[in-house]
């Protein structure tokens, strides 16, 4: 006699693939609401100015309640800034995409400069990365978010760093490689704000700083 196993494993197979497609949208969900919040919360601030937004603007704007937002951001700076972590996982993901036997150094510059290869991020709208550095410059209270954010975006890159390297992310290399990268990067968009003639795009800037500031630091090969 057959034994009736097979048959009722199937259906259990399926079964338990439906809580993980649930969780999936749900999960597909909250990122959106979390983007839609972020970007209403920015273009409220840029537009009446950030002291005058307040979190029940920002949550009617997107049709949910100010309990809502709550649970998604501790502050409007922080729903302003969060699109702005976004950008370690571009960041990760160019580095990634480096030929295996390019030199360290020559990768990481290239991942970097490759984030100024446009002023746009995939899902933001056109133009928020300036929008957005004009805001921080405008808006002291945004400073210390974005910082967080820039934090952030570090400790991806360090995730990063350290896959290429094959070492554990919790190393020191991988994460002082990272604040290299990240500084060399600060200083370089600083240096090409100020001069007044420019020979050379940002993006070359910014791949020679990151490039000449780790190249002292990461193996050659």
């Amino acid at each position: 006699m057959t034994s009736p196993l097979p048959a009722l494993q199937q259906p259990a197979l399926q079964q338990s693939a439906l809580p993980r497609a649930a969780v999936r949208r749900r999960d597909l969900q909250k990122d959106q609401t979390r983007l839609d919040l972020a970007l209403a919360a920015f273009e409220l601030a840029r537009q009446h100015g950030l002291g005058a937004v307040r979190v029940p603007q920002i949550a009617a704007a997107t049709g949910v309640s100010p309990r809502t937002f709550n649970n998604y951001f501790p502050s409007k700076e922080a729903a302003i800034a969060w699109p702005a972590t976004l950008r370690g996982g571009m960041l990760a993901a160019s580095l990634a995409a480096r030929p295996a036997g390019e030199p360290l150094a020559d990768a990481l510059g290239h991942a970097a400069a490759s984030v100024y290869l446009s002023d746009e991020m995939d899902g933001l709208p056109a133009g928020w990365l300036r929008d957005f550095r004009t805001l921080v410059a405008a808006e002291p209270a945004l400073h210390g978010e974005y910082l967080k954010a820039a934090s952030t975006v570090e400790a991806t890159l360090a995730g990063a760093i350290a896959r290429r390297m094959g070492l554990d992310q919790s190393q020191l290399e991988p994460q002082v490689l990272a604040g290299v990268v990240t500084g060399a990067e600060r200083a370089a968009v600083r240096y090409w704000a100020r001069e007044t003639d420019k020979s050379g795009t940002l993006e070359d800037t910014v791949r020679a700083a990151v490039t000449m500031a780790v190249r002292g630091i990461a193996p050659q090969a």
